[in-house]
């Protein structure tokens, strides 16, 4: 199991009159009941800091002890070459803690705040070939503002830490023609160091899975399909018309297809224990069973698997950095219309979507477009046909996010899922409204131009809550650019 462990330290200089010894020890009893309360392994370095010497003797230990933070807190002001030994400890980041003083007047007590200023500063400039980042922190703590960044570093490195031991497969490559999702695994691989992707599972593996499983067992998962939905299009029990009717597939019904591979996803996770998969979705499913695959990928992302249709594996990767800030379901969407009078966007995809994002209204068992519509007229000629979840969102806030350009931007947008009373297509889909960008409001209008002018793909991942502020976090740490707004010309804009 991976666990984030932040370690904390007190450096001091004899020569503040303060109470060093209490303002730490108070410090300390907080950081131990955040700890229980947020989920973390907390490490107290036991002994204050003073000399470069103690700085070296506390190195060794944070780096024994594995941390994944230095919490250094400049209980007094502290000799610089403190900082410049500690900003060099093995596999840790660095944060710099500022308390306040015990007096408003008077001999100063601590001189904290002028200690961390010191520290950022020869980090910054001393220490500019290694390309130390710090973040810092004010306040006692119990302070909301203090209590508030850390919780943001906390879950923002731990989502990290996650990434970085995360498991990932991708079966099938990407959907023919969408070249825009095209990616290198190695970007990701450097980008999460210790990630480990697999791009070598074909169609035919699952293929072969799904068909082998026991009736028993096939039969058992129909019926608990049945009951899953809030109601079904009664078309998914017709016998599928097989491109070659010798095929055992021929004599099943698309929910039979559906349970199969359902199925087949469950023992194929837990044999190659991935995180996180992303579906070649189509074509081949559609030439063996005129079939598509998307209510499978929603139960898959129903049980905390992400997983991103249509071969994205970035979208994927990005999915699985949600559910870590987010600690929550993910979806994939397309972005498939635009409504300037009420500055929202349509977010929507065949049918792929978690049933956590409508507990609301529950969804329907439909069949996908593919040309016909979603009552499965004309069923016998249809192509592509199979099983997908129609659902409108429950109302609610959201945060977008993906990884684009080289692996080396991300992507993070906010807005509100409207109450699901206006007008939208068949398929998985809400309408997202009080859109922002990077925190900031944009209208409809710019964040699809932004999005045009700036190549983004055409996928984006959603979870539910507002974890912006976590997000750039994320990308500070990482190094990552934002997709900054293109706001609309009529002129061309690249």
């Amino acid at each position: 199991m991976v666990r984030f462990k932040l370690g904390v330290v007190g450096a001091s200089q004899l020569s503040f009159p303060g109470d060093k010894k209490s303002a730490f020890g108070h410090s300390v009893e907080g950081l131990k009941e955040i700890a229980k309360k947020w989920d973390f392994d907390l490490y107290v370095y036991p002994e204050t800091v003073i000399t470069e010497e103690d700085a070296l003797k506390a190195r060794v230990v944070l780096e024994d002890e594995k941390v994944d933070f230095v919490l250094l807190q400049c209980t007094s002001f502290a000799a610089g070459l403190v900082v410049s030994t500690l900003a060099r400890t093995k596999g840790a980041r660095l944060g710099l803690w500022a308390i306040p003083e015990m007096r408003a007047a008077g001999i100063v007590s601590f001189n904290s705040l002028c200690g961390i200023h010191m520290y950022s500063s020869i980090v910054a400039h001393y220490l500019s070939d290694y390309e130390v980042k710090t973040k810092w922190f004010y306040g006692d703590i119990n302070d909301p503002r203090f209590l508030r960044r850390l919780q943001i570093t906390v879950v923002a490195l731990r989502a990290i830490k996650k990434m970085q031991n995360s498991n990932i497969g991708l079966v099938g490559g990407i959907a023919p023609g969408f070249n825009d999702l095209y990616d290198d695994e190695r970007k990701l691989i450097k980008l999460f160091d210790g990630m480990r992707i697999n791009r070598l599972h074909e169609y035919g593996e699952l293929k072969e899975m799904a068909e082998s499983i026991d009736q028993a067992r096939v039969d058992k998962k129909v019926a608990e399909l049945k009951v899953e939905a809030a109601a079904k299009n009664e078309a998914i029990d017709t016998q599928l018309n097989a491109v070659d009717p010798s095929k055992k597939t021929s004599r099943m019904s698309l929910l039979e297809v559906n349970a199969r591979y359902a199925l087949a996803y469950d023992d194929f996770i837990a044999k190659y224990k991935y995180d996180a998969v992303a579906v070649s979705c189509w074509p081949k499913f559609q030439d063996d069973y005129l079939y598509s695959v998307c209510s499978v990928v929603g139960e898959i992302n129903d049980k905390g698997t992400p997983c991103g249709c249509e071969g994205d594996l970035t979208s994927t990767v990005s999915m699985l950095l949600l559910s870590y800030i987010a600690d929550d379901i993910t979806m994939l969407m397309d972005l498939s219309a635009m409504d300037e009078n009420d500055n929202s966007i349509l977010m929507w995809h065949c049918g792929p979507a978690s049933k956590r994002f409508c507990k609301k209204n529950g969804y329907k068992y439909s069949l996908n477009y593919s040309g016909k519509d979603h009552e499965g007229r004309d069923l016998d000629h249809a192509v592509g046909t199979g099983v997908v979840r129609d659902m409108v969102f429950d109302e609610g806030a959201v945060t977008i996010a993906r990884l684009t350009g080289e692996c080396d931007t991300l992507m993070i947008a906010s807005g509100h899922t409207q109450d699901g009373s206006k007008e939208s297509y068949c398929g998985s889909r809400g309408w997202v409204d009080g859109l922002k960008l990077n925190g900031e409001p944009i209208s409809a209008l710019d964040f699809f131009n932004t999005l045009m002018a700036r190549g983004f793909q055409h996928h984006f991942p959603i979870v539910y809550g507002e974890f912006t502020d976590e997000l750039m976090e994320v990308a500070a740490w990482l190094g990552l650019k934002k997709v900054e707004k293109v706001a609309y010309q009529d002129y061309l804009q690249q």
